[in-house]
């Protein structure tokens, strides 16, 4: 196997290049090109970009790859494109935020090129922080140009996974009233509403004894000839006592499962 491994490194003192250490990864895959939102590890880009200009780097970074072919070798991605995102991202309410990091699941790309990646934020409200997610959004033109939408999902939510279906977003999340909340937007994040009486609630997460796990939730072609697609939700599943769960496959048209 190919086991080569490449770092995100920042120029140090001197000439001398320093790895950067990330964490929770947001990946959009399309074609043989992966996108990767990432941020830096132990610090959030609201504590970052604290009293500092539009163009400091906020600690997010978003990272290209392509997958390419090497003789003898085999498959390999080669990450060559790095894009910081700058404070002024976050300054247009920075009053209220206390933490914005990566999503840490999936994001999509639309069909006019713009980038749509998942960001759990913090903010702070009636004197206690209350988790909650919105996107963070590039221009289809342009990837080191970003917005934060304005829509966001309801208080406790978080392991948001986002997806594009037929016209719309769709986002699942992880809440803490023990259930998974999917959520709609046909505007790109400007305004949600949750899909009661579709898919909403239908799944449950609270588990005493284990972590929250974040659910896979993507799109599949399941049928050539029409081009019919459905989505993937993955989930574990725990059986009385046992905490060790096992992982079932949902499948749906957004009308049945």
């Amino acid at each position: 196997a190919n086991t080569t491994t490449q770092y995100l490194e920042e120029d140090a003192s001197q000439g001398e290049k320093r790895k950067v250490d990330v964490s929770r990864p947001t990946a959009v895959v399309e074609g043989s090109n992966i996108y990767m939102l990432v941020g830096q590890y132990g610090r959030t880009p609201a504590d970052i970009c604290q009293n500092r200009t539009d163009t400091a780097e906020s600690g997010l970074f978003l990272v290209k790859g392509e997958v390419g072919v090497e003789k003898d070798k085999g498959k390999k991605i080669h990450w060559n494109d790095t894009h910081v995102i700058l404070c002024s991202l976050f300054k247009h309410d920075q009053g209220s935020w206390t933490g914005l990091v990566g999503g840490g699941g999936s994001g999509v790309k639309l069909k006019d090129d713009t980038l749509v990646l998942p960001v759990e934020g913090t903010m702070r409200k009636d004197n206690k922080d209350e988790k909650t997610f919105l996107l963070i959004i590039s221009s289809p033109e342009d990837t080191t140009n970003w917005t934060l939408s304005k829509g966001m999902s309801a208080d406790g939510c978080s392991d948001p996974s986002v997806m594009g279906w037929k016209d719309k977003l769709m986002m699942m999340t992880a809440c803490d009233d023990g259930r998974r909340r999917v959520y709609e937007s046909d505007d790109k994040g400007e305004s949600w509403t949750e899909a009661l009486g579709t898919l909403s609630r239908v799944w449950g997460n609270k588990r005493d004894g284990t972590r929250r796990v974040r659910s896979g939730f993507i799109t599949a072609t399941v049928d050539s000839v029409d081009n019919r697609n459905v989505m993937l939700v993955t989930l574990p599943v725990y059986a009385n006592d046992n905490l060790n769960g096992v992982l079932h496959l949902w499948l749906t048209d957004n009308t049945h499962i």
